[in-house]
Protein backbone atom coordinates (compact mmCIF):
# COMPACT_ATOMS: atom_id res chain seq x y z
CA UNK A 1 0.00 0.00 0.00
CA UNK A 2 1.16 3.54 -0.82
CA UNK A 3 0.62 6.76 1.15
CA UNK A 4 1.42 10.36 0.05
CA UNK A 5 3.16 13.12 2.09
CA UNK A 6 4.24 16.64 1.23
CA UNK A 7 7.82 17.61 2.10
CA UNK A 8 9.74 20.74 1.00
CA UNK A 9 6.99 21.61 -1.46
CA UNK A 10 7.26 18.29 -3.27
CA UNK A 11 4.79 15.44 -3.17
CA UNK A 12 6.45 12.19 -2.30
CA UNK A 13 5.09 8.69 -1.96
CA UNK A 14 6.04 6.30 0.80
CA UNK A 15 5.17 2.70 1.09
CA UNK A 16 3.14 1.93 4.27
CA UNK A 17 5.16 -0.32 6.52
CA UNK A 18 4.00 -3.89 6.75
CA UNK A 19 2.17 -4.59 10.02
CA UNK A 20 1.12 -1.00 10.73
CA UNK A 21 -2.45 -1.50 9.47
CA UNK A 22 -3.35 -4.37 11.86
CA UNK A 23 -1.97 -2.32 14.77
CA UNK A 24 -4.05 0.68 13.74
CA UNK A 25 -7.15 -1.45 13.45
CA UNK A 26 -6.51 -2.95 16.89
CA UNK A 27 -6.12 0.49 18.45
CA UNK A 28 -9.31 1.66 16.76
CA UNK A 29 -11.19 -1.39 18.03
CA UNK A 30 -9.93 -0.82 21.58
CA UNK A 31 -10.96 2.84 21.45
CA UNK A 32 -14.41 1.86 20.21
CA UNK A 33 -14.80 -0.67 23.02
CA UNK A 34 -13.71 1.89 25.61
CA UNK A 35 -16.22 4.40 24.26
CA UNK A 36 -18.94 1.75 24.38
CA UNK A 37 -18.30 0.88 28.03
CA UNK A 38 -18.04 4.56 29.00
CA UNK A 39 -21.03 5.99 27.19
CA UNK A 40 -23.47 3.16 26.52
CA UNK A 41 -25.57 2.49 29.65
CA UNK A 42 -25.37 -1.02 31.04
CA UNK A 43 -28.46 -3.17 31.00
CA UNK A 44 -30.26 -3.13 34.36
CA UNK A 45 -29.51 -6.18 36.51
CA UNK A 46 -32.04 -8.97 36.47
CA UNK A 47 -34.28 -8.92 39.57
CA UNK A 48 -33.45 -11.66 42.05
CA UNK A 49 -35.72 -14.69 42.38
CA UNK A 50 -37.13 -13.55 45.74
CA UNK A 51 -38.29 -10.19 44.43
CA UNK A 52 -39.62 -11.80 41.25
CA UNK A 53 -41.68 -14.27 43.29
CA UNK A 54 -43.03 -11.49 45.54
CA UNK A 55 -44.14 -9.52 42.51
CA UNK A 56 -45.70 -12.54 40.83
CA UNK A 57 -47.51 -13.91 43.90
CA UNK A 58 -48.24 -10.48 45.44
CA UNK A 59 -47.24 -11.86 48.85
CA UNK A 60 -44.34 -10.91 51.11
CA UNK A 61 -43.45 -13.42 53.85
CA UNK A 62 -42.10 -11.79 57.00
CA UNK A 63 -40.42 -13.65 59.84
CA UNK A 64 -41.23 -12.35 63.33
CA UNK A 65 -41.00 -13.13 67.03
CA UNK A 66 -44.09 -11.22 68.25
CA UNK A 67 -42.87 -10.69 71.81
CA UNK A 68 -41.05 -7.36 71.64
CA UNK A 69 -43.41 -4.45 72.29
CA UNK A 70 -43.54 -1.66 71.26
CA UNK A 71 -41.91 -3.02 68.09
CA UNK A 72 -44.08 -6.08 67.60
CA UNK A 73 -46.55 -7.90 69.83
CA UNK A 74 -49.45 -10.36 69.52
CA UNK A 75 -52.45 -9.62 71.75
CA UNK A 76 -53.19 -13.35 72.08
CA UNK A 77 -55.84 -13.38 69.37
CA UNK A 78 -53.47 -13.09 66.43
CA UNK A 79 -53.77 -9.30 66.20
CA UNK A 80 -50.34 -7.74 65.78
CA UNK A 81 -49.30 -4.22 66.72
CA UNK A 82 -46.17 -2.12 67.04
CA UNK A 83 -43.67 -0.12 64.99
CA UNK A 84 -42.50 -3.13 62.97
CA UNK A 85 -46.07 -3.97 62.02
CA UNK A 86 -46.71 -0.40 60.90
CA UNK A 87 -43.49 -0.42 58.87
CA UNK A 88 -44.34 -3.77 57.25
CA UNK A 89 -47.76 -2.44 56.28
CA UNK A 90 -46.14 0.62 54.69
CA UNK A 91 -43.79 -1.58 52.64
CA UNK A 92 -46.61 -3.87 51.53
CA UNK A 93 -48.77 -0.94 50.50
CA UNK A 94 -46.01 0.63 48.45
CA UNK A 95 -45.25 -2.67 46.72
CA UNK A 96 -48.87 -3.62 46.18
CA UNK A 97 -48.57 -6.94 48.04
CA UNK A 98 -50.11 -8.70 51.04
CA UNK A 99 -48.24 -9.83 54.16
CA UNK A 100 -47.88 -13.40 55.35
CA UNK A 101 -46.55 -13.39 58.93
CA UNK A 102 -44.36 -16.34 59.91
CA UNK A 103 -43.90 -16.82 63.66
CA UNK A 104 -40.44 -17.98 64.74
CA UNK A 105 -38.49 -17.85 67.99
CA UNK A 106 -36.04 -14.95 67.98
CA UNK A 107 -32.96 -17.20 68.23
CA UNK A 108 -34.09 -19.12 65.13
CA UNK A 109 -34.90 -16.19 62.86
CA UNK A 110 -31.62 -16.18 60.91
CA UNK A 111 -31.65 -19.94 60.30
CA UNK A 112 -35.28 -19.86 59.20
CA UNK A 113 -34.57 -16.96 56.82
CA UNK A 114 -31.72 -18.81 55.12
CA UNK A 115 -33.86 -21.94 54.98
CA UNK A 116 -36.27 -19.82 52.87
CA UNK A 117 -39.16 -20.10 55.30
CA UNK A 118 -39.77 -16.39 54.72
CA UNK A 119 -38.36 -13.49 52.68
CA UNK A 120 -37.14 -11.10 55.36
CA UNK A 121 -36.85 -10.53 59.10
CA UNK A 122 -38.64 -7.50 60.54
CA UNK A 123 -38.78 -8.15 64.27
CA UNK A 124 -36.96 -5.70 66.58
CA UNK A 125 -33.71 -6.91 65.02
CA UNK A 126 -30.55 -5.05 66.10
CA UNK A 127 -27.74 -4.76 63.59
CA UNK A 128 -25.28 -7.60 64.21
CA UNK A 129 -21.90 -7.26 62.44
CA UNK A 130 -21.14 -10.93 63.08
CA UNK A 131 -24.02 -11.89 60.77
CA UNK A 132 -22.97 -9.86 57.72
CA UNK A 133 -21.51 -12.97 56.06
CA UNK A 134 -24.89 -14.71 56.31
CA UNK A 135 -27.41 -11.98 55.45
CA UNK A 136 -27.78 -8.48 54.05
CA UNK A 137 -28.94 -5.77 56.47
CA UNK A 138 -31.02 -2.79 55.45
CA UNK A 139 -30.43 0.78 56.52
CA UNK A 140 -31.52 1.51 60.08
CA UNK A 141 -35.15 2.46 60.65
CA UNK A 142 -34.75 3.13 64.40
CA UNK A 143 -31.87 3.98 66.73
CA UNK A 144 -32.37 2.46 70.17
CA UNK A 145 -29.07 3.69 71.59
CA UNK A 146 -28.93 5.24 75.06
CA UNK A 147 -30.20 8.81 75.40
CA UNK A 148 -29.73 11.59 77.93
CA UNK A 149 -32.88 12.35 79.93
CA UNK A 150 -33.60 15.45 82.04
CA UNK A 151 -36.68 16.64 83.91
CA UNK A 152 -39.05 19.08 82.29
CA UNK A 153 -38.02 21.93 84.59
CA UNK A 154 -34.40 21.65 83.37
CA UNK A 155 -34.20 24.11 80.50
CA UNK A 156 -30.43 24.60 80.49
CA UNK A 157 -28.99 21.11 79.90
CA UNK A 158 -28.23 20.68 76.21
CA UNK A 159 -25.62 17.93 76.50
CA UNK A 160 -23.18 16.15 78.77
CA UNK A 161 -20.99 19.26 78.84
CA UNK A 162 -23.67 20.95 81.00
CA UNK A 163 -23.49 18.21 83.64
CA UNK A 164 -19.98 18.73 84.98
CA UNK A 165 -19.76 17.72 88.67
CA UNK A 166 -23.43 16.70 88.60
CA UNK A 167 -25.11 13.35 89.30
CA UNK A 168 -26.04 11.15 86.33
CA UNK A 169 -28.09 8.00 86.96
CA UNK A 170 -27.47 4.84 84.89
CA UNK A 171 -28.30 1.13 84.98
CA UNK A 172 -25.24 -0.85 86.04
CA UNK A 173 -23.77 -2.79 83.12
CA UNK A 174 -26.06 -1.25 80.49
CA UNK A 175 -25.07 0.51 77.27
CA UNK A 176 -25.94 3.75 79.01
CA UNK A 177 -23.48 2.87 81.76
CA UNK A 178 -20.75 2.20 79.17
CA UNK A 179 -21.39 5.51 77.42
CA UNK A 180 -21.37 7.41 80.71
CA UNK A 181 -18.04 5.83 81.71
CA UNK A 182 -16.60 6.80 78.34
CA UNK A 183 -17.33 10.49 78.98
CA UNK A 184 -17.03 10.48 82.77
CA UNK A 185 -13.54 11.96 83.03
CA UNK A 186 -13.95 14.48 80.25
CA UNK A 187 -17.07 16.01 81.79
CA UNK A 188 -16.44 15.17 85.47
CA UNK A 189 -19.69 13.22 85.72
CA UNK A 190 -20.73 11.83 89.11
CA UNK A 191 -22.21 8.47 88.12
CA UNK A 192 -24.97 6.96 90.23
CA UNK A 193 -25.46 3.28 89.33
CA UNK A 194 -28.71 1.38 89.85
CA UNK A 195 -29.91 -2.17 89.24
CA UNK A 196 -32.44 -1.20 86.56
CA UNK A 197 -33.07 1.68 84.19
CA UNK A 198 -36.40 2.29 85.94
CA UNK A 199 -34.55 2.77 89.22
CA UNK A 200 -32.22 5.24 87.51
CA UNK A 201 -35.23 7.22 86.27
CA UNK A 202 -36.82 7.15 89.72
CA UNK A 203 -33.61 8.65 91.12
CA UNK A 204 -34.03 11.46 88.59
CA UNK A 205 -37.65 11.78 89.69
CA UNK A 206 -36.67 12.09 93.38
CA UNK A 207 -34.03 14.69 92.61
CA UNK A 208 -31.16 12.38 93.51
CA UNK A 209 -29.76 12.81 89.99
CA UNK A 210 -29.62 15.71 87.58
CA UNK A 211 -29.98 13.46 84.54
CA UNK A 212 -30.25 9.81 83.52
CA UNK A 213 -28.88 7.83 80.59
CA UNK A 214 -31.21 5.00 79.52
CA UNK A 215 -32.52 3.45 76.31
CA UNK A 216 -35.42 5.38 74.70
CA UNK A 217 -37.94 2.54 74.93
CA UNK A 218 -37.49 2.23 78.70
CA UNK A 219 -37.89 5.99 78.98
CA UNK A 220 -41.12 5.99 76.96
CA UNK A 221 -42.56 3.15 79.05
CA UNK A 222 -41.62 5.03 82.22
CA UNK A 223 -43.31 8.19 80.99
CA UNK A 224 -46.55 6.28 80.42
CA UNK A 225 -46.40 4.52 83.78
CA UNK A 226 -45.53 7.72 85.66
CA UNK A 227 -47.67 10.13 83.65
CA UNK A 228 -49.41 11.48 86.76
CA UNK A 229 -46.06 12.46 88.33
CA UNK A 230 -45.08 14.83 85.54
CA UNK A 231 -42.72 12.44 83.74
CA UNK A 232 -44.43 13.20 80.43
CA UNK A 233 -42.84 16.65 80.56
CA UNK A 234 -39.33 15.16 80.74
CA UNK A 235 -37.25 15.45 77.60
CA UNK A 236 -34.59 13.65 75.61
CA UNK A 237 -31.54 15.83 75.11
CA UNK A 238 -30.07 15.64 71.62
CA UNK A 239 -29.48 12.44 69.66
CA UNK A 240 -28.60 8.97 71.01
CA UNK A 241 -25.19 8.90 72.66
CA UNK A 242 -24.37 5.61 70.89
CA UNK A 243 -25.88 3.68 68.00
CA UNK A 244 -28.04 0.61 68.50
CA UNK A 245 -29.66 0.38 65.10
CA UNK A 246 -32.71 -1.73 64.30
CA UNK A 247 -32.67 -3.14 60.78
CA UNK A 248 -34.34 -5.53 58.34
CA UNK A 249 -32.49 -8.67 57.21
CA UNK A 250 -32.75 -10.50 53.88
CA UNK A 251 -30.87 -13.46 52.41
CA UNK A 252 -27.73 -12.73 50.44
CA UNK A 253 -29.45 -14.05 47.32
CA UNK A 254 -31.98 -11.18 47.53
CA UNK A 255 -30.14 -7.98 46.53
CA UNK A 256 -33.11 -6.59 44.61
CA UNK A 257 -35.36 -6.98 47.66
CA UNK A 258 -32.73 -5.21 49.78
CA UNK A 259 -32.57 -2.36 47.24
CA UNK A 260 -36.36 -1.97 47.32
CA UNK A 261 -36.40 -1.98 51.14
CA UNK A 262 -33.73 0.72 51.36
CA UNK A 263 -35.48 2.84 48.74
CA UNK A 264 -38.73 2.61 50.72
CA UNK A 265 -36.98 3.47 54.01
CA UNK A 266 -35.33 6.50 52.39
CA UNK A 267 -38.68 7.68 51.10
CA UNK A 268 -40.44 7.12 54.43
CA UNK A 269 -37.72 9.11 56.20
CA UNK A 270 -37.92 11.99 53.70
CA UNK A 271 -41.69 12.10 54.08
CA UNK A 272 -41.44 12.15 57.89
CA UNK A 273 -43.49 8.97 58.05
CA UNK A 274 -40.91 7.08 60.12
CA UNK A 275 -41.07 9.77 62.80
CA UNK A 276 -44.87 9.66 62.71
CA UNK A 277 -44.89 5.88 63.19
CA UNK A 278 -42.55 6.17 66.17
CA UNK A 279 -44.89 8.66 67.85
CA UNK A 280 -47.92 6.49 67.06
CA UNK A 281 -46.40 3.34 68.53
CA UNK A 282 -44.12 4.64 71.27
Amino acid sequence: MIDAIKKNGQLKFNRLRIGSLPVALLLFALAAMAAYWLFVPAAPPKPDDTWTRIQNEKIIRIGIDPSSPPFIADDGTGKLSGLDVALANELAQRWGVKIQWVYTGFDGLYDALNAKQFDLILSALPYNPSKTQDVFFSRAYFNGGPVLIVRGDDTTTNGLENLQNKNVAVELGSNGDAVARKWQKRYNLNLREFNTSQDALRALQRGEANAAIVDPITFIDFQRAEADTGALAWRIVGKPLANENYVIAVRRDSPTLLKEINAALDELRREGRLDEMEKENF
